[in-house]
């Protein structure tokens, strides 16, 4: 049960949510950076840089699936009465 929770964890919120959102961020502001580089695999000096990029992933995407969660469940239960 560990490792489906870690499979769901780590591709869908890390590597879907975290990276794309940051990916689109990007392309939106006019900075474009490559998939490779927001999963810390290119221009890595150190470890650390696995280790940061990783980190706002995580990060960004947790903030992405609260929000959508939400948007879900604003739209399921909302009062749709007003």
């Amino acid at each position: 049960m560990e490792i489906i929770v870690e499979l769901i964890f780590r591709g869908l919120i890390v590597n879907v949510l975290g990276v794309y959102t940051r990916y689109y961020f990007f392309s939106l502001i006019g900075q474009k950076k490559s998939i490779e580089y927001l999963l810390g695999e290119k221009n890595r000096k150190d470890s650390s840089d696995i280790v940061s990029q990783h980190f706002f992933n995580v990060f960004i995407g947790l903030i992405t699936l609260a929000i959508i969660s939400f948007a879900i469940a604003y739209l399921v239960w909302g009062d749709w009465n007003n």
